[in-house]
């Protein structure tokens, strides 16, 4: 017993150096250029990692265009927390993403989270007023450096909440809000909206796995949604929405193996940045802004042009939910676009058609 003890253990040991190592291996500081049929760099073209100044702190972002001269974009990660710069360069051949043709984009790492991750920042000071603070600095060095009026701006999931208080709050900066995957504040309507549909899916699929996964955490009593592991339940939710494909996409099944590792395998960080992003996602859950909210009920209008961006499939930020703010929104324009074959990421998942709504929507 004390062999197969020792054994298990020496095992365990060399897979975690095997897996430094592989991490350590592929770290680098490498942003992929836009180049010609002869490998040679397109001549208007951007494609760098740099960190910016932004009130009085080090911001880091990733800066990419095929030409300069197109319009600037401003994007926001989602999570909070979760920079998504690196599925571009990861998952190039599965989910293409053509974004950076049409527009000059800004992946910026907020404050606190991926390249902008600093230890002596307490989550209480990540609040939706500074990052929109921040936000608005950043576009304005996007503007001098790229000599625009404006900047486009769009954000993803956890990111959301800050785009729509900048929707609201500064017209200044932004011609137009791209919301993807908009987060609303419901209280438990996120779990009950998701619930009805993914029995559903479960049902017709005949996936019974799923349908105990699920009704183990939530159900009906006497006609009425209730949540029966109520102590359980925003972990473990995630599992189900994977099950069903209602994720990140609709192909995805485990954020460990197509989130976590792909992440730490990519060469656009360092390794020191690499741990950086997971100490990132940490510290923005923990922060004042991962408890800001946006609600239908007292929702205060935008100051710009909001445009919608939801997958038929989206139960991570329910698309039902989505269509119920973007009803109640008072905007200058707005319109709701729903992808039938996307979850939570339609700008990965339906790229070409996502880019189609988006360029109808730019000057």
């Amino acid at each position: 017993m004390i062999k197969i003890l020792v054994g298990v253990l020496l095992l365990w040991i060399l897979l975690v150096i095997g897996f430094v190592i592989a991490v350590a291996v592929t770290s680098g500081n490498r942003v992929t250029a836009f180049v010609d049929e002869q490998g040679n760099v397109l001549p208007d073209s951007i494609a760098e990692k740099t960190f910016v100044q932004i009130n009085g702190r080090e911001n880091g972002m990733f800066i990419r265009g095929k030409d300069t001269g197109n319009p600037v974009l401003l994007f926001i990660s989602g999570g909070p927390g979760v920079p998504q710069y690196w599925l571009n360069e990861v998952y190039r051949e599965q989910y293409p993403n053509r974004l950076e043709e049409y527009f000059t984009v800004c992946w910026w790492d907020y404050m606190g989270e991926g390249l902008s991750y600093d230890k002596d920042i307490r989550p209480e000071e990540i609040t939706v007023e500074k990052l929109a603070e921040d936000a608005a600095a950043v576009a304005e060095y996007l503007q001098e450096r790229f000599g625009v009026e404006k900047v486009y701006l769009m954000a993803h999931s956890g990111g959301t909440p800050l785009g729509m208080y900048l929707a609201q709050n500064d017209p200044d900066h932004f011609y137009c809000y791209f919301a993807m995957g908009q987060d609303v504040e419901t209280g438990n309507g996120r779990y009950e909206d998701g619930y009805y549909f993914m029995r559903e899916q479960f049902e017709q699929s005949g996936n019974e796995k799923g349908l105990r996964m699920l009704n183990r955490l939530a159900g009906e009593e006497n006609g009425t949604f209730v949540i029966k592991k109520p102590e359980e339940i925003r972990g473990a939710w995630e599992s189900v929405l994977l099950e069903a494909g209602c994720a990140t996409t609709r192909e995805m099944r485990s954020d460990a193996l197509e989130i976590f590792f792909p992440q730490m395998f990519s060469g656009c960080y360092t390794f020191t940045e690499k741990l950086h992003y997971w100490q990132g996602k940490a510290l923005l859950s923990k922060s004042s802004y991962a408890e800001y909210g946006i609600g239908v009920d007292a929702l205060e209008p935008a100051q710009i042009p909001v445009y919608f961006i939801s997958g038929y499939y989206d139960y991570t930020t329910p698309v039902t939910q989505a269509r119920e703010l973007y009803e109640a929104l008072e905007a200058p324009d707005k319109a709701f676009y729903e992808f039938a074959d996307s979850a939570h990421s339609p700008l990965w998942e339906e790229n070409d058609a996502v880019l189609e709504v988006m360029r109808k929507h730019v000057r």
